[in-house]
């Protein structure tokens, strides 16, 4: 198992761009070099000139630096590597996300949107997590389980970052059907430690949650809610390939379709389950309250193997580019030649 030092995002970026900006880099040098040889004077006289310089030494002698670069880029990311496989024991409940991706919640009423707010208060979610599992189920007019219950939050966020309005094919919001996904996502051999989190605008367009609130109560699953978004109508942005806006949802007549926070149905969701509900409508606002519920439910232990005892590895990769550095220097560009009586060049 391999595992690089965590930099900051930014740095990251920074690490991986280095690459492709050398060989850009490289190859555009090595176009203006022509360009200028060709400029200098005749094509023959140059190459009679730099008939003692050896092509073939000097690319290996290019591809020896490249090398060594990559090994020093390489080392720079901190590899570690790990063949210990360990069982490792946690304690926590099961939390099920359910995440709305409808058109409305890329209403621009929270900063950048409603969707992108509530990416961001799962993302610190996660981070709070003391060995919980969790599971990402993505809905609209239709549901689907994005990710399984897992003790694996790196995925769980990797799933979370490409989930948008894109997913799910029928439009609208049916909370009957997301809840009805969301209950599945459970463990059906563990009945005790459930919790589940639904994040929307509250906007219904089915309205029949009777039997799946029944449900719910029946296999002890708690539903806490989370409503995002203002209660005065806010517009229905529509974006081009580029990610711009180029106007905004409208009615067959033309009208402009807005959107407002429904607390009504979230409200009631939780009441019914014993959940807790919050508004997400300010920077200051976060899941915090809920998982403090969370933490209070009883706890039931998890297990999973895990890769540990990690150990640093850079610096392999460090001796190998400074070995290919050296070889660098120690083969000359040179063709092995020596003079015949008459002073020409004589290749060995």
């Amino acid at each position: 198992m391999i595992r690089f030092e965590n930099f900051p995002e930014i740095l990251q970026i920074i690490l991986w761009a280095i690459i492709p900006m050398l060989l850009v880099i490289g190859f555009w040098a090595r176009v203006v070099n022509r360009k200028i040889l060709n400029r200098a004077g005749d094509p023959e006289l140059i190459k009679q000139l730099t008939h003692s310089v050896s092509l073939k030494k000097r690319r290996i002698k290019d591809m020896l630096r490249f090398l060594a670069l990559i090994l020093v880029l390489f080392a720079v990311w901190g590899p570690k590597f790990s063949d210990e496989l360990t069982e490792v024991h946690r304690e926590g409940v099961d939390i099920v996300v359910l995440l709305d991706v409808s058109n409305s919640m890329r209403a621009q009423d929270i900063k950048p949107d409603r969707l992108e707010k509530a990416r961001y208060e799962l993302r610190k979610l996660l981070k709070d997590l003391r060995g919980d599992r969790i599971a990402l189920v993505v809905f609209a007019g239709q549901a689907h389980l994005q990710t399984p219950l897992t003790l694996d939050y790196s995925a769980f966020e990797m799933f979370l970052d490409i989930s948008d309005e894109s997913l799910i094919g029928v439009q609208g919001t049916s909370f009957e059907n997301a809840l009805e996904v969301g209950l599945s996502a459970f463990d059906p051999d563990d009945t005790q430690h459930r919790a589940m989190v639904v994040i929307s605008d509250g906007e219904d367009h089915e309205g029949n949650l009777e039997e799946v609130l029944q449900r719910a109560r029946e296999e002890n699953v708690i539903i806490h809610t989370a409503g995002i978004g203002s209660f005065s109508g806010t517009p229905i942005p529509m974006y081009d390939d580029r990610g711009s806006i180029k106007g905004y949802r409208k009615t067959n007549t033309g009208e402009v379709v807005t959107t407002r926070l429904y607390v009504e149905t979230l409200q009631s969701i939780s009441v019914e389950t014993g959940g807790r509900f919050v508004h997400l409508n300010t920077a200051t606002a976060s899941l915090d309250d809920i998982y403090a519920d969370i933490l209070g439910m009883e706890q039931k232990e998890f297990s999973r193997h895990e890769f540990t005892n990690f150990k640093e590895q850079f610096a392999w990769f460090a001796w190998l580019a400074l070995i290919f550095l050296m070889l660098d220097l120690l083969i000359t560009d040179l063709h092995g030649v020596k003079r015949n009586w008459e002073g020409d060049y004589i290749h060995d």
